[in-house]
């Protein structure tokens, strides 16, 4: 009796064991049709996506496309001349400043110290300092704002 009960429980294990691997093969072919399909839903939108500019290029070549096509084309090359007209226009390039071949003050990095060495003991250095210094309030102040 013992072996009849060892058997019927491994025959049960066994169609248990079957029934997960075909509930696991009907997932997969489940989850492989969803992604077919999403991957055709993908490749249809591109699709749809290309025809436009497909359309624009021949337009822009000057072939001679359906009435209500062309219509649409012609307007849409109007709003781009009024949006142009809209921006604003970039600038010239500013040409740079001619440079001074004077060096720099070593202690001040001005073009040219106001005493006109090279390193100076005219307290420039300290100046340039409290500048940094008395900037920095400022702008706390302009972020506070």
């Amino acid at each position: 009796m013992a072996a009849l009960f060892g058997e019927n429980v491994k025959t049960a294990i066994l169609k248990g064991i079957e029934a997960l691997g075909k509930g696991a093969s009907t997932l997969a072919e489940g989850a492989q049709k969803k992604l077919d399909e999403i991957n055709l839903e993908t490749r249809r939108r591109e699709i749809l996506n290309e025809i436009p500019k497909c359309v624009n290029e021949l337009y822009q070549q000057g072939i001679e496309l359906p009435e209500q096509l062309m219509g649409l084309l012609t307007e849409l090359a109007e709003l781009d001349e009024k949006l142009e007209s809209l921006r604003p226009q970039p600038a010239p390039a500013a040409e740079p400043a001619a440079q001074e071949t004077e060096e720099p003050c070593e202690c001040c990095a001005e073009e040219a110290c106001s005493c006109g060495e090279e390193t100076c003991d005219c307290g420039c250095e300290e100046a340039a300092q409290e500048e940094t210094v008395s900037e920095e309030p400022a702008e706390v102040q302009s972020e506070e704002d």
